[in-house]
């Protein structure tokens, strides 16, 4: 490629950051993350009675959390500021830029000022419709009723519309879908600025617009975004055009639906991405899933398949993502999928990789404890919870280390706590070296001196300890408690 690729990924802060929208942004970051480009992150808050704060920082700490870092974009949690050459990255801070641009449309006859109310058109639109037409603006019947020839000047206030061709088909060329004809007679003359607040105002300018101007002012080269856009994109195209920009290439990648075939929604469970980190699950987990929706990654020419070869890391994502190895249909989620993906990377991790992604969700069961805790501890704690599902599973399996039980297993009670077990514990209380080999032969000989099995002296301390007979490794649970900690935990029971 002659040009250096960027990418961009351009929500709307109208709600939640969904995981449709994140794989978008997934395959923008791979795409230029494997050609030496650059990827943005741009938002899309002309929308002004939906776009919030609140939204904008959800989506900048959601984007931040996976893991899918920006080179140019807004900086998380401050709205002045930004990186990249282009700022600044929130449309509603580019206003000058559009108008200007809509400016130069009206002096050149490409767009013109509309003062149609939304109560003429709507009784257009139903005479039109009444006569068995499709209703377009200054189109078919309609044509020549419309603002278009009237050369309205800035006297009073009005939208403007931007002059779309009416003859021949408007091409999308798709990196993904192939091309897509729209015939030109089928559109409209749609509005680029919504009314403004006075005479010769130009009122807030429409997404199709700002889309257009950023996309070249930012010099992006690839249009990677959902299919949902493909509609959008006749539009756009005769707009690039009467700017004299070069088109970008698109691909436009299809919808996520829920594992019924029906479009993704709560009712399939979880869909905000902040949702799936509350879950306990680890952004290199959603990545990897998110990017097998639609991707069929192939190594040496033939597709993955094998459960080793679906364990990509980071680094062999980019390396094998293709848009030409993306599918044209609708993908299904599959959330068991994800635990599974979820599991294997746990299980696959160092403790340095897990314990930052562990830490919030250890740090609410410990009360704080955690962080005083030595790297040893933290190592010892992590790697023998790595058989959990999730964060939430490995910190509730840790809630042992830092709480003292409050109620007991009454059935592991009366199995295990038997007068056989008690003076065996009692020696247990007296042990003063807790490293793992010193243990493991005070165990061998308490067990022989009172003709006791593993099993029994290690369900009754766990029970002690844990207030249930579940829990790691019994050297592991001692260690991990802590000598005085057991020793005051065993008081009751010896």
């Amino acid at each position: 490629m002659s040009r250096q690729v960027v990418t961009r990924f351009a929500p709307s802060p109208t709600g939640m950051l969904h995981i449709g929208g994140v794989r978008t942004a997934l395959f923008c970051w791979l795409f230029a993350r494997k050609h030496g480009g650059r990827f943005i992150l741009r938002i899309e808050d002309t929308d002004l009675s939906r776009s919030t704060d609140d939204n904008i920082r959800i989506i900048e700490e959601g984007m931040a959390w996976c893991g899918l870092d920006w080179d140019e974009g807004p900086v998380v949690g401050d709205p002045g500021q930004w990186k990249g050459p282009h700022g600044p990255y929130r449309q509603m801070q580019r206003m000058d830029l559009y108008r200007a641009k809509i400016q130069e449309l009206l002096d050149k006859g490409l767009a013109y000022r509309c003062r149609c109310s939304r109560e003429a058109i709507e009784a257009r639109r139903k005479t039109v419709e009444a006569a068995g037409k499709v209703f377009q603006y200054n189109r078919g019947m309609d044509r020549g009723k419309g603002c278009a020839g009237a050369s309205h000047d800035a006297s009073e206030p009005a939208a403007i519309r931007f002059r779309m061709p009416e003859e021949g088909d408007i091409v999308v060329p798709d990196l993904i879908k192939g091309h897509t004809h729209f015939p030109a007679d089928s559109l409209d003359d749609w509005i680029i600025a919504r009314t403004g607040d006075g005479p010769g105002v130009i009122g807030v300018p429409t997404y199709n617009f700002c889309v257009v101007v950023d996309d070249t002012h930012m010099q992006v080269t690839h249009v990677i975004r959902g299919d949902d856009h493909l509609n959008n994109t006749p539009k756009q195209i005769p707009l690039f055009a009467a700017f004299g920009y070069d088109l970008p290439a698109f691909a436009h990648v299809p919808m996520i639906l829920g594992a019924d075939g029906a479009k993704l929604s709560k009712r399939h469970g979880a869909t905000s991405i902040t949702e799936y980190q509350a879950m306990g699950l680890l952004p290199s987990a959603v990545r990897l899933a998110l990017a097998r929706l639609s991707w069929t990654p192939k190594i040496d020419g033939k597709a993955v398949e094998s459960a080793e070869e679906e364990l990509l890391t980071d680094e062999q994502m980019i390396q094998l993502f293709d848009l030409a190895d993306c599918q044209k249909s609708a993908a299904r989620f599959d959330m068991d999928k994800l635990q599974w993906l979820n599991q294997k990377l746990i299980q696959r991790s160092s403790w340095q990789e897990l314990e930052p992604h562990l830490r919030p969700f250890v740090a609410e069961v410990s009360r704080g404890a955690w962080a005083a805790k030595t790297d040893d501890w933290k190592a010892q704690a992590i790697q023998c919870t790595q058989k959990g599902k999730s964060l939430t599973d490995m910190a509730e399996a840790l809630r042992f280390a830092f709480e003292r039980p409050a109620t007991f297993d009454e059935k592991a009670v009366e199995k295990f706590m038997t007068p056989a077990v008690k003076p065996a514990l009692r020696e247990v209380h007296g042990l003063t070296d807790y490293t793992h080999e010193a243990l493991e032969a005070a165990f061998t000989a308490i067990l022989e001196r009172h003709s006791l099995k593993t099993k029994d002296l290690a369900q009754a301390l766990r029970v002690a300890l844990c207030g249930k007979p579940v829990s790691p490794g019994i050297f592991d649970t001692l260690m991990l408690v802590g000598r005085d900690e057991v020793a005051a935990r065993l008081e009751r029971w010896i």
